[in-house]
């Protein structure tokens, strides 16, 4: 997709934007295109995880060098962002991204994709990455194949499609929706795909069960 500045270069992406399309294309537009964010008990959690590697800075230890907060990008798949962790040894950089809750394989991965890409854009050999688990207390080993790069690239022409469509695509309203910190503003019950009409928005709602 054309970025507007006439080069025929890919529209930037931001990396943390192939997690939430995968995981949900509703909030990835909500918080990419209508910027739209609230707090929630796991949104806290993780910003309190991610202040080891939040502060950018550099330690060296027997030939292996580690970088925090480390900016990237890539000009081939249009994207740009931080890497929270990188280490780099003898040619060979290993990111490593931070999550708070316990790890399963989809959404992250494709946030490790898309920092290899941009690791191997700067010259670098990067055969694996990691997702490292606050939960779990440890990283689970990504290994960045061609078929794994080209999800994240579809990922990010998803991104892109987002980026100029005039409306948020419907909710889904299913398990994803019962820890999101937006569900207040997405209002998954009125918002479902699934319903076949529209939305009521004039039959007085219950306020649910209250202790007396």
């Amino acid at each position: 997709m054309p970025d507007g500045t006439g080069t025929g270069s890919l529209t930037s992406v931001p990396l943390a934007a192939l997690e939430h399309v995968a995981y949900c294309r509703r909030q990835a537009a909500m918080i990419h295109v209508e910027a739209t964010w609230s707090d929630s008990v796991d949104t806290v959690r993780g910003d309190l995880v991610h202040k080891a590697v939040d502060l950018p800075g550099t330690r060296r230890r027997r030939g292996l060098t580690s970088v925090r907060a480390l900016p990237v990008r890539s000009m081939r798949f249009g994207l740009h962002g931080i890497c929270d962790l990188v280490e780099i040894e003898a040619g060979q950089a290993t990111p490593v991204e931070y999550k708070v809750g316990p790890y399963r394989a989809g959404p992250a991965d494709l946030q490790v994709a898309g920092q290899a890409v941009c690791l191997t854009e700067a010259g670098y050999q990067v055969p694996i990455g990691y997702v490292y688990s606050a939960t779990d207390r440890r990283r689970h080993e990504v290994q960045v194949t061609e078929a794994l790069i080209a999800a994240m690239s579809a990922a990010a022409d998803d991104i892109r499609i987002l980026l100029g469509e005039d409306r948020l695509p419907a909710a889904r309203n299913d398990r994803r929706c019962r820890r999101c910190s937006l569900r207040d503003d997405c209002m998954p019950e009125l918002t479902n795909a699934r319903t076949s009409r529209g939305p009521d928005l004039f039959t007085p709602r219950s306020l649910g069960n209250w202790c007396e």
